[in-house]
């Protein structure tokens, strides 16, 4: 299915990547998604065991995919999920 994306170059690949998760997280259910994913990988609370640790820094480099104003978006998800939270939704843990 996904044949084609190994024609690409390195380059071009990493760009139609980095292209396709900006396009997910440009959607409401894309950016619920993606901020439930970040919750769960302990990137929006404390990493305090090693295992949550390896969570947090596989967040990190997930992150890097959503490009350059990618720590806003997070923040902004962020700030989503605390006000969900705070009325009584569940972040799916």
């Amino acid at each position: 299915m996904l044949e084609w994306l190994g024609e690409l170059s390195e380059e071009d690949r990493a760009r139609v990547i980095r292209e396709a998760f900006s396009k997910v997280a440009a959607t409401t259910e894309g950016t619920l998604v993606f901020a439930v994913m970040f919750e769960q990988l302990y990137f929006f609370r404390p990493a305090t065991t090693d295992e949550h640790r390896v969570l947090n820094n596989y967040a990190k480099f997930l992150l890097r995919y959503f490009g350059d104003d990618a720590d806003m978006k997070m923040l902004e998800a962020m700030m989503g999920m605390r006000t969900r939270k705070m009325e009584g939704v569940e972040n799916g843990d």
